[in-house]
Order: C-alpha cells, then sequence, then structure tokens
C-alpha cells in the first residue's frame, strides 16, 4: 500500500489549483468589482470588466472607503455622547395650574402632576383677580379650567397623555 508521502505532492498540487482557479474565477473573492454606465446611461456593476467600455474598478476591503462611510446626523443643539441623554429631574419642572375649588378635573390634574413630582403651583382664579387675568392672557380669553402651564407649553382641560408629552419634553430640554 501506497504511504501518504507519495500522495502528499499531488493533493498540495489539486489544493494550490483550487484556490488559484478560485480566485481567477470569481474576481470578487479577490477584492475587485467593476462599475461603468452603459449606452443608456444605467450604471451597472460586474466582477468581469465589460469589453470596450471605461470600467472603474471598485476595490473590496474590510475597512471602509471614504465613499462608504456615511455620517449619523447630529442634533447640533444637543451634543451626543457615548451616554445616554440625560434629563432634567421631574423636580425642576415648573408647572403652574390655574384651577376653581370646585373643579372635578382641576383634582385630576392636580392629583396626576403631583404623581409626577412636579414643581406645581396652583392658582385659584375665583379668589385671585390678578391670576385669572393671567390665565386669560395665556389661553388667548378662554376662561375654562384648568388651564396649565408647563414652562410655556399651554394645555387647556386635563389629559393625562398631554400633561405627560409636556412634563418629558421640558426634561429633555
Amino acid at each position: 500500500m501506497n504511504d501518504i508521502k507519495d500522495y502528499f505532492p499531488k493533493i498540495l498540487i489539486i489544493v494550490l489549483l483550487l484556490f488559484f482557479s478560485s480566485s481567477v474565477s470569481f474576481p470578487a473573492i479577490a477584492g475587485e468589482f467593476y462599475k461603468w454606465k452603459d449606452k443608456d446611461g444605467n450604471v451597472s456593476f460586474s466582477d468581469t470588466p465589460p469589453t470596450g467600455v471605461n470600467a472603474e474598478v471598485i476595490p473590496l476591503k474590510d475597512e471602509p472607503t471614504p465613499n462608504s462611510i456615511t455620517t449619523p446626523k447630529v442634533n447640533s443643539l444637543k451634543p451626543k455622547s457615548g451616554i445616554a441623554e440625560e434629563k432634567r429631574p421631574y423636580s425642576s419642572i415648573k408647572v403652574i395650574m390655574y384651577i376653581t375649588s370646585w373643579c372635578g378635573y382641576c383634582r385630576k390634574a392636580r392629583e396626576y402632576l403631583q404623581s409626577l413630582r412636579v414643581n406645581l403651583v396652583e392658582y385659584d382664579v375665583e379668589k385671585n383677580p390678578s391670576k385669572e387675568k393671567e390665565m386669560l392672557s395665556k389661553s388667548g380669553g378662554a376662561k375654562g379650567v384648568p388651564l396649565i402651564d408647563v414652562e410655556g407649553i399651554i394645555l387647556r382641560g386635563y389629559s393625562p397623555n398631554a400633561i405627560k408629552d409636556a412634563v418629558e419634553k421640558r426634561r429633555s430640554s
């Protein structure tokens, strides 16, 4: 029986032939593609260059090329870092609420705002005429209560979702 040493040169030749034939047959593995425009102006790509056409060689690399790098859009007002964006604490959000003592929605709004632990200031517009004028100025003349001012975001009536959205917007700013 033949020894493995007798087959080694043949195995080596077969392996080398397979390697070289694959790199010739598949240029993409070797690291090149070609880009060109056809007669209709369409951009085409291929692993073999077309005849009679000026084709651009596109090397395939593991590292990005300047054209393949995309720069993310960055909000210039809020610098991004590797750390999650830090939000203001709820207690630093100033909320002014204009109420009446008999209003059920005012009570619900108060309870909800207190559950958020914001800095809540309440003014009873029936007891304080100057605050009623302030409320009318902020509401555009509307007399309904509650009127909620979340650092300039004016909310008319009671809506937990609208209140939460306004508070979260101010926490992020």
